[in-house]
């Protein structure tokens, strides 16, 4: 499963030799919907990716008051985003789920003795696709 399968515009390869940080704020322009997953300046260089009006969804802690303000300027809505368990919207993916709709592209399986490395992966912001501990039994 690609992103663009996914139904993404414009994909930068963070894997590839030549790529810095700092390349999405300098390559990708005019979206609509940035979900900052990182945290820290992510979201101030995210804005220079949105258009007027965008919205800056944050899954780590609030957006600070210099963000909101540049945010504000430009009518981007920027704050924080928090899932929480729905019954309704888990009903509602389920029939889709079951008949095999849904999926989940995973990245790296590893045996659960290999916990401490399953958790390296996810804190390194560099990889792709889910991080499963397989468990058999």
């Amino acid at each position: 499963m690609s992103a663009v399968s996914l139904g993404a515009d414009e994909v930068i390869d963070y894997t590839e030799d030549d790529y810095t940080e700092d390349d999405f704020a300098e390559t990708v322009r005019d979206v609509d919907l940035v979900i900052d997953s990182i945290g820290g300046d992510y979201g101030t260089r995210s804005l220079r990716t949105l258009r007027d009006g965008g919205i800056l969804a944050q899954l780590k802690p609030e957006p600070d008051d210099d963000l909101s303000r540049q945010a504000g300027e430009r009518g981007i809505w920027a704050g924080f985003v928090l899932v929480e368990p729905d019954n309704a919207a888990m009903a509602t993916i389920a029939e889709p789920a079951g008949a095999g709709r849904l999926g989940a592209e995973v990245g790296t399986a590893l045996p659960p003795e290999q916990a401490a490395r399953a958790h390296e992966l996810g804190e390194s912001n560099r990889t792709t696709g889910k991080i499963v501990c397989s468990v058999t039994g």
